[in-house]
């Protein structure tokens, strides 16, 4: 399942890449993800660099078709959202987020031509500096081993590209399930609530209750039970079906 038949995958920013290496190894993990539109600002070697092609692998044509840009501001003239990701604060007090978060935030903004999500990556050995980070909406910072939480660029990358797959194809499967007329017809809390009582008459008529104390933690665990199935209503039937026939032998 594509993901981007749903939405609009974010735009992917580099600020400042100095080798062309993590450029084609960022191209490969947004290929993976099937993220496409890279940006890329000042890089340090100029554009485009053979050294980035080779890292690629199939993502070359995200290269190919990769932009360039003097400043940040230029960059994301059609963003309206952007998340900085980055390992420190930098004193900047800024609403602050995990990869996960951001992702979940980018599939539930609708994008658009003009209406952009940005994922911006700072320098490789410098990152982001205050006048970058505070273009963003929000600083991403993931929960890593704090005495070395440094990723390589295209490490990054791939990171805040797949939380954003992951997250945009949960989206779409809660949409196809909500759209699919085939979808089995659940049964209400109502009607499981009637089963639900009928089971538990009938257990009491059974003495299966050891002691009177019993009986409304067993209940519950098996209410429980049952409500983890997400029953259907043809399912409670052929349970009702049983619960009959167990009733005629009383």
């Amino acid at each position: 399942m594509a993901p981007d038949a749903l939405m609009q995958p974010p735009v992917i920013i580099l600020l400042r890449p100095q080798m062309g290496e993590n450029i084609g190894s960022s191209a490969r993990a947004m290929k993976n993800c099937g993220i496409s539109e890279l940006r890329l600002v000042a890089p340090r070697d100029g554009w485009p660099n053979p050294l980035a092609r080779p890292m690629a692998a199939s993502g070359a044509d995200i290269l190919d078709n990769a932009t360039v840009y003097d400043d940040i501001g230029s960059a994301m003239h059609d963003v309206v959202l952007a998340f900085a990701t980055t390992a420190r604060m930098r004193d900047l007090v800024k609403p602050t987020t995990d990869p996960r978060g951001a992702a979940e935030m980018s599939v539930a903004k609708p994008q658009s031509e003009g209406r952009r999500i940005a994922y911006l990556f700072g320098a490789e050995r410098s990152g982001m500096d205050n006048d970058e980070a505070v273009m963003a909406d929000y600083i991403v910072s993931a929960d890593l081993n704090p005495d070395f939480p440094s990723l390589n660029l295209g490490q990054a990358v791939l990171m805040m590209s797949w939380e954003w797959r992951m997250a945009a194809l949960r989206a779409q499967s809660l949409s196809d399930a909500a759209l699919d007329d085939n979808w089995p017809e659940r049964a209400t809390i109502q009607e499981r609530d009637f089963f639900f009582q009928r089971f538990e008459s009938l257990l009491h008529d059974k003495g299966f209750f050891a002691t009177k104390e019993m009986a409304p933690i067993v209940n519950r665990n098996m209410r429980a039970f049952f409500t983890r199935a997400e029953p259907t209503k043809q399912e409670l039937q052929t349970w009702h079906g049983i619960l009959s026939m167990l009733m005629k032998d009383s």
